[in-house]
């Protein structure tokens, strides 16, 4: 099943890259007529997604799937612009919200390894 980019923790990391302009183009209206039940709340959206921005990560709570909880951290290329998400789920029962930073810290430095992996390029016994 294909998600809309709002509900998924690596769609929320790329959305909350996007201008304004960019966003507005994503969620015109008029892509959306033959499924209206995916256009969001753009105000609340907009919100969420200056909060993803300050904070460098993504929560993303059942909007995919109920029971299903996700956090995630963007993955840069070398102008520092996110071009992916790395993230990891689990079961809401097991989500504990006081171990965020600790899971916000280890996907960081997933992201920054991969990203240097990512930097060095191709190459022997790559």
């Amino acid at each position: 099943m294909v998600f809309p980019a709002h509900r998924t923790t690596t769609g929320l990391l790329l959305l909350a890259e996007l201008t304004e302009d960019e966003r507005a183009d994503v969620y015109a209206p008029e892509r959306h007529r033959d499924r209206p039940g995916d256009l969001p709340d753009l105000g609340a959206l907009r919100a969420e997604l200056e909060w993803v921005g300050r904070s460098g990560f993504a929560v993303n709570q059942e909007r995919s799937e109920r029971g299903l909880v996700a956090v995630g951290v963007p993955v840069r290329d070398e102008g520092g612009r996110a071009v992916a998400g790395l993230s990891v789920s689990m079961p809401s029962v097991r989500y504990d919200p006081h171990r965020l930073p600790s899971l916000v810290a280890t996907l960081n430095a997933a992201a920054r390894a991969l990203e240097a992996d990512l930097a060095a390029g191709p190459g022997p016994g790559r």
